[in-house]
């Protein structure tokens, strides 16, 4: 179990975090969203051991962190936002170097992460790409088999297809009944791989339930150019390039078919973003 109780940092005068509390069981993937700079580095970095927290508790498995984070260090994987290696260091040889941190690291499914994710071994990583980077980050994470993962912005920098198969393997690992915090700004993926989820903006949590509530956030922004018409049920604004709405996903097939009883020149359909679901969610709170 990982568990959070009103965690504080501030960065001088600047608020780092504030009151941020949040339980993850086994077997469970807890997603952190929220814009950049809304606070999960910050969390991230006091539950890694990397910071100290103002006041508040962080624990793991029962540990202080980050007082006791050597208790547990062991059984943690962490990706981190910004992924940074040895430039002059073969994949191959920091392999070989970090499983002399673990005890028992199984060199075959070392191999299966590896070819999976398609890592090239003999590069160095200066050769890399911020995405071939970011595999073999996911690899030092995965590859000790830990029951805690903590996972910062993971996906930055995958391409779609790696991204899948990223979530596959994170999948399985959760089955193990494995604790994953999953940090994103991107809600499509927390409906994806997690079970819970906290929304934090501006250093507060603001929300926090089950996966399946996020539905209720979500919709498509459609901008219609050349249209004229009214839409009973649907409220647009207009704009210089035409007139937009917001539709709730279950009603977009509704949507669409009253809009091809008009006249119009061009639509496009387009994803919110979650700064965009933010504001939306606060007014509906202030209603």
């Amino acid at each position: 179990m990982i568990e959070v109780k009103g965690l504080k940092k501030y960065y001088g005068k600047n608020r780092g975090i504030e009151n941020v509390s949040f339980m993850i069981n086994d077997g469970e993937t807890y997603g952190l969203i929220g814009p950049n700079g809304a606070g999960k580095s910050t969390t991230i970095r006091i539950l890694t051991g990397l910071l100290n927290e103002d006041s508040g508790e962080a624990y793991i498995g029962g540990f202080r962190i980050p007082k006791q984070i050597n208790k547990v260090k062991a059984a943690i994987g962490y990706i981190p936002g910004e992924v940074n290696f040895y430039g002059d260091m073969r994949v191959k040889d920091f392999l070989e170097l970090n499983r002399n941190f673990y005890k028992n690291v199984d060199i075959d499914y070392e191999r299966y992460i590896v070819d999976l994710l398609g890592i090239d071994t003999n590069k160095r990583f200066k050769e890399l790409s911020l995405g071939n980077k970011k595999k073999v980050a996911i690899l030092q994470a995965f590859v000790h088999k830990p029951h805690y993962l903590v996972l910062d912005e993971p996906t930055n920098g995958l391409d779609p297809l790696i991204q899948q198969k990223f979530y596959s393997l994170l999948e399985d690992h959760r089955r193990t009944g494995a604790v994953v915090l999953f940090s994103s700004h991107v809600l499509s993926e927390v409906e994806k791989v997690c079970q819970r989820f906290g929304m934090i903006k501006e250093g507060k949590m603001i929300k926090e339930g089950d996966v399946n509530t996020l539905k209720e956030l979500t919709y498509k922004v459609v901008e219609i150019r050349g249209f004229s018409g009214t839409i009973h049920g649907y409220e647009g604004k207009i704009n210089r390039n035409g007139i937009t709405f917001h539709v709730k996903i279950e009603e977009l097939k509704d949507f669409l078919k009253r809009v091809t009883e008009h006249e119009f020149e061009d639509i496009e359909i387009k994803n919110p973003t979650l700064e965009n679901i933010f504001l939306k969610y606060y007014k509906e709170e202030v209603k």
